[in-house]
């Protein structure tokens, strides 16, 4: 049981974790981004209350707001694209409902939809939950039951509801996926136009620096949720205060690897639903690179800033000192939609089991390995060896990149075909010799004779 201030204890049954799928990138995390900056909205800066509450991530519900430490409002977000009608829905609102009956300190209970749903009057629905019987959570929904119908408590309950957007509501419950980003954006713009006297830097509501406000939300979201699947959280809470902090102090032209990771994670993510929409996928149901996804948002800033550099190993950029007008080089749409996506999508049992960064993206053929890139450099008279100059370049500028590209003999590129050499660092001898002393290692090199092939070709080794 979870015990929180002035007694209420919540019992273990009524909690639910789904952190491992779920991520700041998505529709779920960015509902929950909105909520708590249109709540933010409506405080005032100079009231200290806003260090009393806290956003809690998938335990209570989906997420909830929290004041003085115990649940104040609880939300589910569901995002069908097309379901309108309220069975989609009935056992949501009657967890909701029935959380509600049971813990006092709940004021008020949202359902976040893409679609408005046809809510039927309130007896018609009070019939519906009454006959509606979940096969999952048996005992739970029982118990809600209960409280709700025996015990009268609906009537209550039912007042702190909300569903579908209202013409006098200042907020929005109905977002579509595609409208997310703007909302949240919205919400970003006008904290900077209501409290531009409190901040010590100009042009904040500048397209710019909301745009990098945004990725930098997002991105802590994420990493707030991969740690708790990790386990290395144990309150699963962010306070307020920490949404606060960066509004106040994070400005555009603090560019950093974190900026840099949201943005590009974020692009990653646009591009695949970019190409699922183009072939008609449901991404859903791209199980391969889904277990990609779950792996790269999990990764640190540096894993997957490393990650990058090696999917795209012609570019060579220092991930310490990364500018804003460098990091779009490093993932290149016509790379990500012609060559890494089919390629995972296609993988099979070719892709090696992932235990780190260096086995990602990568196929095994008879020991020979593999990886998928994102190069879309168009094929030309010089172009392999111009582009494999450019990679024992970047390997060159990057022991990091040296290491965990060590084993790969092909690139798998867009249209780039036929065999580059080059010297590269010899790892292996340079960490066993001089363990202590690595910059030492970059005196210890050999040939490496590597070798582009296009993706169609790879799809033939790999029938």
């Amino acid at each position: 049981m979870d015990k929180y201030q002035d007694g209420l204890v919540v019992e273990k049954r009524d909690t639910h974790n789904a952190a491992s799928s779920w991520s700041g990138y998505d529709y779920q995390g960015k509902v929950a981004i909105y909520w708590v900056l249109y709540l933010i909205n409506k405080m005032d800066l100079n009231d200290n209350n806003i260090t009393d509450f806290s956003l809690e991530i998938e335990h209570l519900e989906d997420f909830t707001i929290k004041y003085t430490g115990n649940p104040h409002s609880i939300h589910q977000v569901k995002s069908y694209q097309d379901k309108t009608t309220i069975s989609a829905y009935k056992e949501a609102i009657l967890e909701l409902m029935g959380k509600c009956a049971k813990y006092g300190s709940i004021t008020s209970m949202h359902l976040h939809t893409c679609c408005s749903i046809d809510v039927p009057k309130k007896e018609n629905l009070k019939k519906l939950l009454l006959e509606t019987n979940p096969k999952t959570k048996i005992e739970q929904f029982k118990e809600y039951k209960d409280l709700l119908f025996e015990k009268g408590k609906f009537e209550e309950v039912y007042s702190k509801l909300f569903l579908n957007n209202q013409e006098d509501d200042s907020y929005k419950k109905v977002i579509g996926v595609l409208e997310i980003d703007g909302e949240i954006k919205t919400q970003i713009k006008k904290f900077y136009e209501k409290n531009n006297e409190f901040l010590e830097v100009k042009f904040t509501d500048s397209d710019e620096n909301v745009n990098f406000i945004f990725h930098n939300f997002v991105h802590d979201i994420n990493q707030f949720v991969a740690s708790m699947h990790k386990k290395l959280i144990k309150k699963p809470e962010v306070p307020f205060s920490n949404f606060l902090d960066t509004l106040k102090y994070e400005f555009v032209f603090k560019f950093s690897k974190k900026t840099a990771t949201s943005m590009l994670k974020y692009v990653l993510e646009e591009y695949f639903v970019q190409y699922c929409e183009k072939e008609e996928l449901v991404p859903l149901e791209c199980i391969n690179w889904n277990k990609n996804w779950a792996t790269i948002c999990s990764l640190n800033d540096d894993e997957f800033l490393l990650l990058c550099k090696k999917l795209s190993p012609t570019i060579s950029v220092n991930i310490d000192t990364i500018m804003p007008s460098e990091f779009r080089e490093i993932l290149i749409k016509p790379g990500v939609h012609k060559t890494l996506i089919p390629m995972v999508l296609e993988a099979g049992d070719f892709a090696l089991q992932v235990e780190g960064v260096k086995d990602m993206f990568v196929l095994n053929k008879v020991g020979i390995h593999h990886l998928i890139t994102t190069i879309a450099e168009e094929s030309g008279k010089n172009a392999v060896k111009i582009q494999g100059k450019h990679v024992f370049k970047a390997l060159k500028d990057d022991n990091n990149l040296t290491s965990i590209l060590f084993d790969i003999h092909k690139l798998i590129t867009n249209e780039l075909e036929g065999p580059f050499e080059g010297t590269i660092v010899d790892v292996a001898r340079a960490y066993q010799e001089f363990s202590q002393e690595l910059d030492i290692k970059e005196t210890i090199t050999l040939p490496k004779r590597m070798e582009f092939i296009t993706v169609n070709t790879a799809k033939g080794e790999f029938k």
